[in-house]
């Protein structure tokens, strides 16, 4: 099937321009990207006049907005222009920076009794050259240990705490020794994702995307649950519990390996083959299996994908059997995929790239340029598959899906609902 592509890096000469005044940002900026210089510019728009139900769409539009307000002082630059913005969820209300001492003493008080400060981070790229401008959002959340009065007293006196997203600093010498746990990066918390903000850098100078592969199983259709039941019951008769510590280390893996993984976790080897576990599995598979619905969001975007003439393909671990079963419902829409590539006619799993590769190698003309191919996937695995065969790939995970496993694709949304075509 041929050599998978090389992982590149940001490959531009474009110089970088943080769009920031805070003191905070430049000085992560500084550390994380120093290949980047030193070029920082502040936008004056008033974010407060920004407001949107959700937080995660109002912080990209506070970012875009920075970036439009930032782009006719770069007139006549080429330059990749990064603006973000930043706000705090407590118990589900927004927090932006405290506006009084009663308030800053509000918030910490929260914080102390335990309660998450959840940081939801929009960044945008703006490339001056192409005028390709990109999105992304990170979460991440803090827990603190309780901590005394004169912690709040001095965080109040120094005043830092008044220039933050809610009212905190988890890097501060008060705050520091009583954080408790992260969910996400510190990074993410302090206001500057590092790991989204490179991978926006790398798609915001990608080519454009002229060809789509998409995974099928849990993002295409809804079929994981249906494992999980059909596992489940395999499982009762030793009262054995499929939880998500198991379902992810299967997800991408070929139906015979799957098995086998299972039998191995439980300790099973002696009790049953991973033929004998994947034929009770496959008996109950095949009554769920014609009923799966769509996941939200796919009828349309394959429908404008495929009206606006981009060739697409399914890739998927799934046999052709099960393939065949799963879709029974809706062949119209398959029917729009170039062609359809299943587990059994390639010879490695996920996350092996070759059953990308093949998938590519299959639309006319032969394989495109790896990059300017767009590979749509929920599993871990799936992802590694795509970076490894030099692709960019969108992630659209399960929400219980840990943090520790995600992070490594181009994108990650949260339903396919999400995805914004203009974007690449």
């Amino acid at each position: 099937m041929g050599e998978p592509a090389p992982k590149k890096s940001c490959p531009t000469s474009l110089s970088v321009v943080l769009g920031t005044s805070s003191k905070w940002r430049q000085a992560l900026f500084a550390k994380h990207f120093p290949e980047h210089g030193l070029d920082f510019m502040a936008a004056d728009i008033d974010e407060k006049a920004i407001r949107m139900d959700r937080p995660e769409e109002m912080t990209v539009a506070i970012a875009c907005a920075k970036a439009d307000a930032l782009l006719p002082r770069l007139e006549g630059r080429q330059v990749l222009l990064i603006c973000m913005d930043q706000v705090v969820c407590c118990d589900g209300v927004v927090r932006e920076k405290p506006e009084s001492e009663d308030e800053a003493k509000v918030f910490l008080d929260s914080y102390r009794q335990g309660k998450a400060a959840v940081c939801i981070n929009g960044l945008v790229v703006h490339n001056t050259q192409t005028g390709k401008r990109v999105t992304a959002v990170d979460i991440a959340s803090a827990f603190f240990k309780p901590f005394p009065d004169s912690v709040v007293e001095s965080l109040i006196k120094k005043g830092e705490i008044f220039t933050c997203a809610g009212g905190f600093a988890v890097d501060s010498e008060e705050m520091s020794p009583y954080l408790d746990r992260t969910e996400g990066t510190v990074d993410s918390i302090e206001g500057l994702p590092v790991i989204a903000l490179r991978k926006l850098l790398e798609r915001a100078v990608a080519p454009a995307i002229t060809h789509v592969l998409f995974d099928m199983d849990g993002l295409l259709l809804d079929t994981e649950s249906k494992y999980t039941v059909a596992q489940q019951e395999v499982l009762d008769k030793w009262s054995k519990t499929f939880t998500w510590e198991v379902k992810a280390k299967i997800m991408g893996k070929k139906p015979l390996e799957a098995c086998q993984i299972i039998i191995d976790h439980f300790g099973l080897a002696a009790e049953i083959t991973a033929e004998e576990f994947m034929a009770e599995r496959t008996k109950r598979l095949d009554v769920l299996f014609p009923n799966a619905g769509l996941m939200p969001g796919v009828e349309r975007l394959v429908k404008h994908l495929h009206k606006h003439g981009l060739p697409m393909a399914v890739a998927t671990s799934s046999d052709r059997r099960s393939f065949e079963l799963k879709t029974s419902k809706h062949k119209e829409l398959f029917g729009l995929m170039r062609h359809i590539v299943t587990g059994d006619e390639v010879s490695k799993s996920k996350p092996d790239p070759e059953i990308f590769l093949a998938a590519a190698a299959r639309f006319e003309g032969g394989s495109p340029p790896a990059q300017q191919v767009l590979v749509f996937e929920d599993a871990p695995t799936g992802v590694q598959a795509g970076c490894s065969a030099g692709m960019q790939v969108c992630m659209v995970p399960d929400a219980k899906l840990e943090k520790a496993l995600r992070g490594q694709a181009h994108c990650e949304l949260e339903s396919l609902e999400d995805f914004r075509p203009e974007q690449w």
